[in-house]
């Protein structure tokens, strides 16, 4: 310790000259950040959810869509020749990206392929053979359309109120977030183009992802000012001195360098949860330099030299800050412990950006101290009011305090069965959003936004021919179809079915499958000989495998893992021996895995956290006794958290399941600072109301300025275009300050019956400690015992 603060205090320039060099360095790695918004990369590679998703997609295609839907004004109608024109003009321009390797498959009423039978074959073809030309072109086209099942209410309303088209993005390019973000942007340009009277939406997984891509950047570049601004504000209203702003701000801003740069280097992308990344090192790392400068202020405001009480400063704000910088890392560090790729990686750049600014706060604000100016220190405009009768009243009565607390916890605690988990990625964004209005319309007119794929396993060449295996999966889209939550299903059965149906002479008595494998080729022969292609989106080509495509309607996750066990369900019943394999996938299947591991997650993280903070404060501080009692207050705020959640409607999700473990290891913060001021106030014998006036004083103000500046840091969130961050933002803010409370109300309630040898440091290791100059030694036989006898070099 002696030797930090001769190197702080004899050497400033050098130190300082360290640091900007470093700092130079990670900033040349800031431009290689990117952004990552895939869903599917939350979970692990070899998570079995995410294996069956890359497989569909090895097999059959992407399985990311875009879905334009062009919406014609009330009264109006598509089945008029301008709108009709509109419609395939778009879906001529929609199809050069099919020509650019940018789309596997464009499905539009323009060019979708139907089955016509001309004189005992099949002739599959558009409706129309090029863009209608006349009323009359538009009066087939209606009647075709209207015909086919699977156009009707599927891609055109029969009320001709609107109309969709899909695009499937190559399983190349799924994953590249900057080509999808090309493919967004040049969709918005059609819609701009044709927009008008009609509306054109865009909706789709694919515009999910970007769009989060998108407001991502546009968050970070906004809101990271907006705390800045904060923070400055209260820490001039704090400390009414330039220097009580820069310095603490300062660390911040380095350290943030040094962390965005690190990342930088390593690879690592910023995703929904790492992208408030820097907002909360602002909010949090400002505390340890709030409490050095605090620290200093105070020893100035008696009359100490400059040097003398840039020493002190050391040696008194090294241990509790340092104890609140470690727990509030391990805090970061227990969210390894998550199932979720994102939420590990912003837990270990939290982690290592927290102990960044706690090792600037100790030396970089010192050196800087040790060469400027020693301030003018004004009266401060936030001070702890009537701190000797605050004190005398916790002191006079905790029992009533103790009761009003766990009062108020038991009414809170009351909202916690209310708790919802979530895990939709489509739940994150404002109603006001323009992927959510496209998102509503999709799902109340078109059936849905989200795609469902089932994969049958036939586990033999051609056993996708068997009618046996046919009428299953015929007997399975019916079943989905009849679900509220579905809008329409495809498989390689419409595409017999309806070819079967032509062949016979439109006899509705042959809409169905026929009889033996050997007439099913047959049907799918002529099919391939009247000019049509079984996709590879449909079946695999040796027929082994195929696959019924669900278009599901955006309902949350109880809604869809409710349609999947009715799906298991259906499948255990009716499934043939000849299927011998079979699973569901899609987004809706990653959201529902995603919400299995938050719960496991969630309760893991939560128990590690206070087992890493109790444990780490128990050693810093000497004292079983101590890694306790800062728990209590934290138990107060985590419970108080999730009852808040369930009142107000908040859902557990990828971002606020990250709360608890942040408040445990942000919130120990405030316990750590009272407790060990308290205790050096026994230490120097001091009786407890007067301990508790001396730490309401002095510590008291730091911890209030602290939590005041992380409640309002936390709270530019918001401003934040994702309604899950705008959730998160309050909820921590709130946590802030119940943890604030509980460490000014509930932790010195219950000192008050504890005998002191129960917190303070362990007798046989004080003198160590105090030798060490973590300790301030409580008497004149400490100050000897504790003695450096060791000749200075």
């Amino acid at each position: 310790m002696r030797r930090l603060t001769r190197l702080v205090t004899e050497h400033p320039y050098w130190l300082l000259a360290a640091i900007g060099g470093v700092s130079l360095v990670f900033a040349a790695f800031l431009p290689r950040i990117g952004f990552q918004a895939d869903y599917s990369k939350m979970l692990p590679e070899d998570d079995p959810v995410v294996a069956q998703y890359r497989r569909t997609r090895d097999l059959f295609g992407g399985q990311s869509l875009f879905m334009l839907a062009l919406v014609v004004e009330e009264g109006g109608t598509l089945f008029d020749l301008p709108s009709l024109q509109k419609l395939y003009a778009l879906t001529a321009e929609l199809e050069r990206l099919k020509e650019e390797g940018l789309a596997e498959e464009v499905v539009s009423p323009a060019n979708v392929k139907i089955v016509e039978g001309r004189e005992g074959a099949l002739l599959v073809g558009p409706i129309l053979p090029g863009p209608p030309e006349s009323p009359a072109d538009v009066e087939l086209f209606r009647q075709k359309a209207l015909e086919e099942r699977m156009v009707r209410d599927n891609l055109v309303l029969a009320d001709g109120s609107g109309a969709i088209v899909l695009i499937r993005l190559p399983s190349a390019v799924e994953g590249q977030e900057d080509v999808e973000a090309r493919i967004l942007g040049y969709l918005e340009d059609l819609a701009r183009k044709y927009a008008g009277p009609e509306q054109i939406y865009i909706s789709g997984d694919a515009a999910f992802l970007v769009y989060v891509n998108r407001y991502m950047r546009q968050d970070l570049a906004f809101l990271l000012p907006v705390v800045v601004a904060v923070v400055v504000l209260v820490l001039f209203l704090s400390f009414r001195s330039v220097w009580g702003v820069v310095l603490p701000l300062g660390v911040v801003l380095v350290g943030l360098v040094w962390t965005m740069g690190l990342m930088g280097l390593t690879g690592h992308k910023l995703t929904m949860i790492s992208t408030f990344l820097p907002v909360v090192l602002v909010a949090v790392g400002s505390a340890y330099g709030i409490h050095v400068v605090n620290e200093y202020f105070q020893r100035i405001a008696r009359g100490e030299e400059r040097k003398e009480a840039v020493q002190a400063t050391i040696r008194e704000m090294v241990v509790p800050v340092l104890g609140a910088a470690v727990t509030t890392a391990a805090g970061f560090l227990t969210l390894l412990s998550s199932f979720l790729v994102p939420t590990r990686e912003f837990g270990l750049f939290s982690a290592l950006g927290v102990m960044t600014c706690f090792f600037l706060s100790i030396l970089m604000i010192p050196a800087l101290l040790a060469i400027l100016p020693v301030p003018r220190v004004r009266p401060p405009k936030l001070q702890m009011a009537s701190a000797e009768k605050f004190a005398q009243l916790l002191a006079s009565r905790p029992v009533g305090v103790l009761l009003g607390v766990l009062l108020v916890l038991g009414l809170l605690v009351g909202g916690i069965p209310r708790l919802q988990v979530e895990s939709d990625v489509t739940r994150f964004f404002r109603e006001e959003s323009p992927v959510v209005q496209g998102l509503r319309v999709v799902d109340e007119r078109f059936g849905g936004s989200q795609e469902l794929s089932i994969v049958i396993d036939t586990g033999r060449r051609d056993g996708l021919k068997d009618p046996e295996v046919l009428r299953f999966m015929d007997r399975l889209q019916r079943f989905l179809e009849n679900k509220p939550d579905v809008g329409s299903t495809f498989s390689l059965v419409d595409l017999v079915k309806e070819s079967y149906f032509t062949l016979r002479g439109d006899d509705p008595a042959f809409y169905t499958i026929p009889e033996t494998s050997r007439a099913v080729a047959q049907v799918l022969l002529l099919f391939e000989m009247g000019g049509g292609e079984v996709t590879r989106s449909l079946a695999t080509r040796d027929f082994r495998l195929g696959r019924i495509s669900a278009r599901v309607r955006s309902v949350g996750l109880s809604g869809y893992d409710a349609l999947l066990r009715t799906v298991e369900e259906f499948v255990a019943r009716e499934k043939p021996a000849s299927v011998v394999d079979w699973y569901v996938t899609g987004s809706p299947s990653l959201y529902i895995q995603l919400s299995k591991k938050l719960i496991a997650s969630q309760l893991v993280s939560l128990g590690t956290s206070f087992g890493a903070v109790g444990f780490i404060v128990a050693v810093l501080l000497l004292s079983l006794g101590a890694g306790f009692f800062v728990l209590i207050p934290l138990l107060v705020a985590v419970a108080g958290n999730f009852g808040i959640m369930g009142y107000a409607g908040a859902y557990l999700d990828i971002a606020t399941a990250m709360i608890a473990s942040l408040t445990v290891g942000i919130g120990v913060d405030y316990a750590v600072h009272f407790l060990n001021r308290y205790r050096n106030a026994r230490a120097s014998e001091l009786p407890h109301p007067q301990a508790l006036a001396e730490t309401f004083r002095t510590s008291g103000r730091a911890i209030v300025v602290n939590a005041l500046t992380l409640a309002l840091g936390f709270l530019v969130m918001l401003l934040s275009r994702f309604g899950a961050l705008n959730t998160f933002g309050w909820l921590v803010a709130t946590t802030m300050v119940t943890s604030m409370l509980g460490a000014l109300l509930v932790l010195p309630a219950i000192l008050v019956w504890v005998p002191e040898g129960v917190y303070q440091p362990w007798p046989a290791l004080r003198p160590l400690w105090i030798k060490l100059g973590l300790l301030e030694a409580a008497n004149p036989e400490e100050k000897k015992e504790g003695k450096d006898e060791t000749p200075r070099s």
